[in-house]
């Protein structure tokens, strides 16, 4: 498979770099992954993103404090569950770091930022990220020179995801997106209250690191995730109890067989078919819609799991959400001023960074794009009230259908707001 042979992404995006003495090398490696066999590019791939231990450090691991904080979505039916960790993007690779355009240390990034923020023509927020940028370089250089340390953990900050706790109609628990589920805290106890857990749901092929822990607590659940994420698990270090998914959503006929099993139990699962990024799976639970990795920025204005008021507010304590926004998902750093150049990279079949794909490659001439788009118009015609994301913690139905079109609509070049 050659750039050749592949049409362009129809938006215009900076392509990304892995600079090695000034050159980049991304596109030779690129062309050694397309010309791997597929065996021999999944397995590398899989090895190269599967979990390494068997869960991240969290609060409680660290600083002996609760990593989790609950929150009521819908009563006695669907619940949020925020949880801390470590920052593993702050103590990953650098390089990793730099390509992804995360190092606002640097003087390029930085600019981006600087640059962004001066088009919102808002002085306060200029002069914040001024403060924000110089902050970011100290703990930049904190973590080089301490490594990871309890000091810099917490100078640092957590990093937070949200699990999403269901009951099912028939009393039995779904678990969508799990974070370890500990004994401390009276957190095990509290969910046992509510039933047995029957159900543990991988929303996105991105979301795995929790998933050894999760499998040694749950050994008996049934597991519904990508063909990809299952791929990562199985290169476990340690290995994993189950060879394969009871239910593997990427394909067809196991998600209509998932679905017609629990279409009773106020359940239903809706995978974002061309999405290579996180093959996502948007799940419908009690009228809420279940998400991740799909909305970066909202409708309203916020960004993950900032609000539009805390986003303006200008708290040093989110210092990440800010640089990442302005540097990643506005303009003019962002093509559509709401999604991160990498987003675009994953769907553009000539792109280098596409190419690091596993099982389910973008189509050649650029369809992904098409099946992506109509896939998110049937999650936005379902009937919901209510939205929660893993990275951010509550819309409005209405809402979440209107940011899905915001981050998305430039897919096929028409809203997907348009129901045909």
């Amino acid at each position: 498979m050659g750039n050749g042979q592949s049409t362009p992404l129809h938006v215009s995006v900076d392509q990304p770099k892995v600079e090695v003495g000034g050159v980049n090398i991304l596109p030779a490696i690129a062309a050694v992954m397309r010309i791997l066999p597929d065996s021999t590019r999944i397995n590398m791939l899989a090895k190269q993103s599967a979990p390494k231990v068997e869960k991240p450090a969290d609060w409680y691991d660290w600083f002996g404090e609760t990593p989790y904080e609950i929150g009521e979505v819908v009563e006695g039916k669907v619940w949020r569950v925020k949880y801390s960790i470590e920052n593993i993007f702050a103590f990953g690779p650098e390089e990793e770091r730099k390509m992804m355009g995360l190092d606002f240390e640097n003087k390029a990034s930085a600019e981006k930022v600087i640059q962004a923020a001066e088009l919102h023509g808002n002085k306060d927020l200029s002069a914040q990220v001024l403060k924000d940028l110089k902050r970011a370089a100290e703990i930049a250089q904190l973590v080089k020179e301490k490594g990871k340390t309890k000091e810099t953990v917490e100078t640092v900050g957590p990093f937070k995801n949200n699990m999403v706790v269901v009951k099912l109609n028939n009393g039995d628990v779904m678990l969508y997106s799990p974070v370890q589920v500990r004994d401390e805290f009276g957190f095990s106890s509290w969910i046992e209250s509510i039933g047995p857990v029957k159900w543990i749901v991988l929303g996105s092929s991105a979301h795995t690191l929790q998933l050894p822990n999760i499998l040694k607590r749950f050994p008996d659940a049934s597991y519904v995730s990508s063909k990809d994420a299952w791929l990562k698990l199985q290169k476990f270090p340690e290995g994993i109890s189950k060879d394969t998914a009871d239910y593997e959503y990427t394909d067809p006929t196991q998600l209509r067989k998932l679905n017609k099993l629990l279409e009773n139990e106020g359940v239903e699962f809706h995978y974002v078919d061309g999405d290579i990024a996180s093959h996502a799976l948007i799940a419908v639970a009690h009228k809420t819609a279940l998400e991740v990795d799909i909305i970066y920025s909202s409708c309203a204005g916020g960004f993950m799991g900032l609000s539009e008021k805390q986003f303006w507010k200008l708290e040093e304590k989110d210092i990440d959400a800010r640089l990442f926004k302005l540097g990643l998902a506005s303009s003019p750093n962002s093509p559509n001023n709401a999604l991160p150049p990498y987003r675009f990279w994953m769907m553009d079949p000539a792109c280098a960074f596409s190419a690091m794909c596993m099982s389910s490659p973008l189509k050649h001439d650029g369809s992904s794009c098409t099946d992506m788009a109509n896939s998110l118009r049937t999650v936005i015609k379902q009937d919901f009230d209510h939205a929660v994301g893993v990275h951010f913690d509550y819309m409005t139905g209405d809402d979440f259908r209107k940011s899905i079109d915001m981050n998305w609509g430039w897919l096929d070049g028409n809203s997907l707001l348009t129901i045909n």
